[in-house]
């Protein structure tokens, strides 16, 4: 018993350095993990996550009164479960960090994988704020939020505002029935948290929507797979056969160049991957960077549905004659603006198309 008291001294005094470590596995073992499942199954992986700590932070709640001489048992209880909340918060975090990343175009959702990373430092920075539930309960409804995102539209297998909406309104309304429980379970306990834990998820309310109706949440679980630009596509048995320029190389941060004679049509590709029954509509939509007005003008786009459950992604393509030569970006969208991918490229006339070379998508 005494040996008891001893780890549990330490563990107090050395809690900030045991959640680095916590977060630490806990973001290893998505590493591991969460890139290498299928999707469908991520779904329950991620539910059982957020069920188990739905658990943990209300027994937190439970075990929070103070009293004069606590048992062996309830002090372990007051210093583990904060650690197992933390744990499963991170798993949660990080997976979604993972996920999300994977399922994005970084220039388009950075600010939205910033606010991933930034909950994911705090939930180990802000450590004061567990104590009084503020900062576990905000990352709670942060956690439950990010997941309705995620799994309502593959129970559904569609996209769009009405499902974003409706993902609000069951975070919205599970978060509240758990406050509900907390209050009903010790108003006095919650009494200094109920406030500000409201204010920080309303917060995080107004910035989800936000960036969802601005294009910065990815529109998951949709993932570009594959795309490019190309002088010729046809359609052979089952594959889509193109001619292409020579490839830049993989350190080269720079837009390929296509080489393109007057007249003549060019052809952008996507494959998008969607899960089994999932349904979308694609969009290509072709864009041309002005330098006279410094912005891409739109010159017109392509929308096309797919079909999930192909490993490799639905593939789908749009042509154009370009008239205009420097910078073109096709962006791969979804029917309400979200961005999954884009392809970037430099159009140069020439007299003469330079040496093709034949490629199977």
């Amino acid at each position: 018993m005494k040996t008891v008291r001893k780890v549990l001294a330490w563990a107090q005094r050395n809690e900030r350095h045991l959640g680095g470590i916590v977060f630490f596995f806990g973001f290893l073992t998505d590493l591991l993990t969460f890139t290498l499942l299928d999707i469908s199954i991520l779904n329950y992986v991620f539910g059982g996550y957020l069920v188990a700590t739905y658990i943990a932070v209300f027994l937190v709640h439970l075990v929070s009164k103070e009293v004069a001489h606590p048992s062996v048992f309830r002090r372990s209880v007051r210093v583990l479960l904060p650690l197992v909340a933390q744990y499963l918060i991170a798993n949660m975090l990080s997976g979604f960090l993972i996920f999300y990343t994977k399922s994005s175009v970084l220039f388009v959702s950075w600010p939205f994988i910033i606010l991933l990373g930034l909950v994911f430092i705090g939930n180990e920075w802000f450590r004061t704020y567990k104590d009084r539930l503020i900062f576990l309960a905000t990352l709670l409804f942060f956690t439950t939020y990010a997941y309705a995102i995620f799994a309502l539209p593959l129970f559904v297998h569609r996209l769009g505002p009405a499902i974003f909406l409706a993902s609000t309104a069951l975070s919205i309304a599970v978060f509240a029935a758990f406050l509900f429980l907390l209050w009903r379970t010790g108003p006095r306990r919650l009494q200094g948290s109920l406030l500000p834990t409201i204010g920080t998820s309303l917060a995080v309310l107004i910035v989800m929507m936000t960036s969802y109706f601005t294009g910065l949440i990815p529109p998951i679980p949709l993932t570009l797979k594959d795309s490019g630009v190309y002088h010729s596509l046809i359609r052979e048995g089952g594959n889509y056969v193109v001619l292409a320029e020579k490839g830049k190389e993989w350190w080269d941060p720079r837009a390929q160049i296509l080489h393109t004679v007057s007249g003549e049509q060019v052809y952008a590709y996507s494959s998008v991957f969607a899960p089994i029954q999932f349904g979308a509509s694609i969009v290509h939509r072709w864009e041309y960077f002005d330098p006279k007005v410094q912005k891409w003008v739109s010159r017109g786009n392509t929308s096309f549905p797919i079909t999930g459950g192909r490993s490799n992604g639905y593939r789908g393509y749009s042509e154009r004659t370009l008239t205009e030569m420097g910078s073109w970006r096709v962006r791969v969208e979804t029917a309400n603006g979200q961005t999954i991918g884009q392809i970037l490229f430099t159009a140069k006339e020439v007299s003469a198309l330079p040496p093709l070379k034949r490629e199977v998508r």
